[in-house]
């Protein structure tokens, strides 16, 4: 009897101890692995930057535009690439919990890329600052709206945040059709 006793008691701290650690590791993931929680049609203003470069992108109901640039206008692939890959991407695993460490992983304020995407009156819906990963190149390192913790993506989206108006543009294909009469 006495020896049931023991192991009853045994039994009831190993429970204990795997419940404690169970909770030790779930504090150590991210409550959600979706990193947006938005729908493409809520989104009207994308602006991307990077250190002195930036670039806003506006939707003004029907199609997409670089603000301040008439002559370029944007690829359906790259703007279909963007809400495909970006929209989509997931949080995987927490690099950092430590400020210190934003510039190492590349999402410091000044060494990161900046992705604000806006509503329809220019609210900020979210915004996250994104670095390369050194030690994983299929994946980026994120930090979401004000967060301190730095998190590794499912996919590189670094490449897809580019600041560049003719990565997102091109010149109007001329018409080829002939309008004057013979």
């Amino acid at each position: 009897m006495a020896k049931i006793k023991w192991l009853f008691i045994a039994l009831t701290l190993i429970i204990i101890v795997f419940l404690l650690n169970t909770n030790q590791q779930s504090k150590l993931g991210s409550n959600s692995d979706q990193i947006f929680g938005i729908e493409k049609e809520d989104i009207f203003i994308i602006d991307i930057s990077k250190a002195d470069e930036n670039i806003s992108l506006l939707f003004d109901g029907q199609s997409w535009s670089i603000m301040g640039n008439d002559s370029l206008t944007v690829k359906e692939n790259s703007i279909n690439g963007f809400f495909n890959n970006v929209l989509n991407v997931k949080r995987t695993s927490m690099v950092s919990k430590n400020k210190n460490n934003w510039d190492k992983f590349n999402v410091g304020d000044s060494t990161g890329t900046n992705l604000v995407l806006r509503d329809f009156n220019k609210n900020i819906l979210s915004r996250i600052i994104v670095g390369s990963s050194k030690s994983e190149w299929s994946s980026s390192n994120i930090r979401v709206n004000d967060e301190v913790e730095v998190y590794q993506t499912n996919e590189n989206i670094s490449w897809q945040l580019n600041t560049s108006p003719t990565y997102w543009g091109e010149l109007p294909k001329a018409d080829t059709t002939r309008t004057d009469s013979l």
